[in-house]
């Protein structure tokens, strides 16, 4: 009598527990029908013989109609069965049946067992370790297990007798010879006792089964932790790639941009600057006004030489990917010292500066900014350059002695410093006093970063 729900793969245990179930609703039935039968019988033979006057002397209590109670004992062990195929099929998965089968075998087993003036409640037992199997996970089992230890106290033989007058079930036995009360003494005791380690053997198979998926649950989160782990390295490691490639792909494009402004109009206002010079010389060393014409467009031309130089020198791949912070501002300086001819100082009171990739990315741009701007547009000859690295804190100061301006509108230069310093929590000002000024203090991410 096994029966498997096709709804849920059932585990070894539930095999296991399964077929006690089956042994033990069949030893229930059997005590039941043995008991019910029994007392049917010798009620009959006693009738018979007109001995219920002598019976009746030694008898605390008779029950009523014995082959009724045969008959309801038989019926109910047809729903037993009929309840138990029906929680082990399909419909299993549904709570509300299981449930419904739990309560009838409840309230049949209550009855056969007043029937039987409690002279067997095992088939309590039963009903309980199909509720202990069934119901383990549901919030209502510590008010089942409650019932359930109430309802088998109550119904004990032993307990019941010593408030109210029932039958013993040994009193028809005493009718019998004494070599069959003997075997029936047997057999009845073995089914109670059967009865009993069935049940204690179902309690341990679900706590073992219990163990059992309490360590298959560890070692599944383990996995799952472990992959997790391997699924958060796979995710840097693609973001790393990500990124990476966005930055190749950004440097690529730059180097496409300073190719083309370098390509094109380098070479066409060089033309142009040769172009004018030739003129110039033809035009000899009067000062005439075609002469100061030329002059001054030559003077342009090459401005704009100087300015796209300047451009394409920033468009270059950034110094910080192959030098630290310190050395790549060092190497702009110097480079924008050769193309511009002004003269800058640059000081900076660390030896190495180390801070996170977009932290001297923004600090790298923020120097080629106010550099390129002092020059375009300050015309400044001298331009300091301080960076001082307080706790917490790095400081930039760019100041120059360009021509400055008296009312500040800020352009796309100065928007561009603004929003990386915004970027990264810092604050910015600018200022023009003789000359212009460029004031940045931005935090550290992570305070110390020396390396």
């Amino acid at each position: 009598m096994i029966y498997q729900n096709g709804n849920n793969m059932k585990s070894v245990g539930y095999f296991k527990i399964n077929t006690i179930l089956d042994i033990m609703l069949c030893i229930s039935i059997a005590a039941m029908m043995l008991t019910s039968g029994f007392i049917w019988i010798v009620t009959e033979r006693i009738i018979s013989l007109h001995e219920a006057k002598l019976f009746l002397s030694n008898a605390v209590n008779v029950p009523g109609n014995t082959l009724h109670i045969f008959i309801f004992t038989l019926i109910s062990s047809v729903c037993f069965i009929l309840t138990f195929c029906l929680r082990n099929s399909d419909i299993a998965g549904y709570t509300k049946v299981v449930f419904i089968t739990f309560v009838i075998e409840f309230v049949l087993g209550l009855i056969c067992i007043v029937l039987l003036n409690f002279n067997y409640n095992g088939i309590l037992l039963w009903t309980f370790a199909n509720a202990l199997m069934y119901l383990k996970r549901n919030k209502y089992m510590p008010i089942v297990v409650v019932i359930a230890m109430i309802s088998y106290l109550l119904t004990t033989h032993e307990l019941v007798k010593l408030f109210i007058n029932i039958f013993d079930i040994s009193s028809y036995i005493k009718t019998c010879s004494q070599n069959l009360q003997t075997f029936i003494y047997f057999i009845y005791n073995v089914l109670n006792l059967m009865t009993v380690v069935c049940f204690i053997l179902c309690c341990i198979i679900i706590i073992v089964s219990k163990e059992e998926i309490i360590e298959k649950n560890l070692e599944l989160n383990k996995r799952l932790e472990i992959a997790n782990t391997d699924l958060q390295r796979t995710n840097e490691e693609l973001e790393k790639s990500l990124k990476d490639n966005a930055r190749l792909a950004e440097i690529k494009e730059r180097n496409r941009i300073a190719r083309e402004i370098h390509d094109t109009l380098g070479h066409t206002l060089t033309g142009l600057a040769a172009g004018i010079d030739a003129c110039i010389a033809l035009a000899g060393d009067e000062k005439t006004p075609l002469r100061n014409q030329l002059d001054l467009l030559s003077k342009v031309s090459r401005n704009g030489i100087k300015d796209i130089r300047m451009s394409v020198s920033s468009l270059r791949p950034d110094a910080t990917e192959r030098l630290n912070l310190k050395k790549a501002i060092e190497e702009l300086v110097e480079n924008t010292k050769k193309i511009s001819g002004v003269n800058i100082k640059f000081d900076c009171d660390a030896d190495i500066l180390k801070f996170d990739e977009d932290e001297e990315t923004a600090i790298y741009r923020i120097v080629q900014e106010s550099l390129t701007n002092a020059i375009r547009h300050g015309n400044a000859k001298n331009i300091d350059v301080l960076i001082k690295k307080s706790y917490g804190s790095i400081g930039l100061l760019i100041c120059d002695d360009g021509i400055g301006c008296e009312k500040l509108e800020a352009g796309f230069g100065l928007r561009h410093i603004r929003e990386r310093v915004n970027m990264l929590k810092g604050q910015v000002s600018f200022s023009s006093d003789k000359g212009f000024k460029v004031e940045a203090m931005i935090p550290i991410r992570w305070g110390e970063e020396y390396d």
